[in-house]
């Protein structure tokens, strides 16, 4: 690669897991517009092929917009509001966080394989931007976490994140928060939905605190108590002698 190109952007680097300076090797844009009868909407694509300063790791970048996608903001300069087009930006791979993910594939691994492995394709999934498969990933790693925490899995899912509920896992907020990740496995198994990357982003946050709450740290803990030693029983206290009451006697 060329060490002196004449153009640099910021971007999030999937190595260094945040915004890095980068090289840019390569860009193409691509405006469009589609017409539908009096209508017709329109955007723009533009992809790039950077190189982190940083680390020197190569990836693909993508910047889009388009005017079904707009909202609102206030302009300090004009004192009005206006309308704006956000831009989504996609890079592959895709970081999602990596110093975390490698702590939990290592925590899994040694704790429960099958939920190691569903995790890892999960992950790997949503790197592809694969967030049907990846969605039913979650719905998968949500039941084999239930299981690993003593609930019987021939019952419905319903039923399910009820008994977690009633054993004290989850309180009722996060039964709401699961139940959503629940019917998006569902509903991306059943009915081919797809979440957008922020909000599969949301419901991996709402899994992940479920299992390193209750799977990864819980089962830590139950680990510690074959350490604690027994509970020392005290002597017991030697009755103190006291004199009888005087007995109460009657006038005639």
């Amino acid at each position: 690669m060329n060490d002196t190109p004449s153009k640099r952007i910021k971007a999030p680097c999937p190595t260094c897991n945040g915004d890095t300076n980068c090289v840019v090797h390569g860009e193409v844009d691509q405006p469009w517009e589609q017409e539908f009868g009096e209508n017709s909407v329109s955007g723009q694509s533009d992809h790039k092929l950077l190189e982190c300063c940083g680390c020197n790791a190569v990836f693909y970048y993508r910047s889009s917009w388009d005017t079904e996608d707009w909202d609102e903001r206030y302009n300090s300069k004009s004192g009005q509001s206006e309308i704006y087009h956000p831009v989504r930006v996609e890079t592959y791979p895709t970081p999602m966080r990596k110093n975390e993910r490698e702590k939990w594939i290592t925590a899994l691994h040694k704790i429960d394989w099958p939920l190691n492995n569903i995790m890892d394709e999960m992950y790997k999934a949503a790197d592809n931007g694969s967030f049907i498969l990846a969605s039913v990933g979650l719905r998968t790693a949500l039941d084999r976490s239930m299981e690993i925490l003593g609930i019987d899995p021939g019952h419905f899912l319903t039923d399910k994140l009820k008994s977690l509920k009633e054993h004290g896992f989850i309180g009722p907020s996060e039964h709401e928060t699961l139940s959503v990740v629940a019917e998006a496995g569902n509903a991306a198994a059943h009915q081919a939905w797809s979440p957008d990357r922020g909000e599969f982003a949301h419901l991996l946050v709402v899994l992940e605190q479920f299992i390193h709450r209750n799977v990864v740290v819980g089962q830590k803990a139950l680990s510690v108590k074959n350490n604690i030693p027994a509970k020392q029983t005290r002597p017991k206290k030697p009755k103190a002698n006291v004199a009888p009451a005087p007995a109460l006697t009657v006038p005639d």
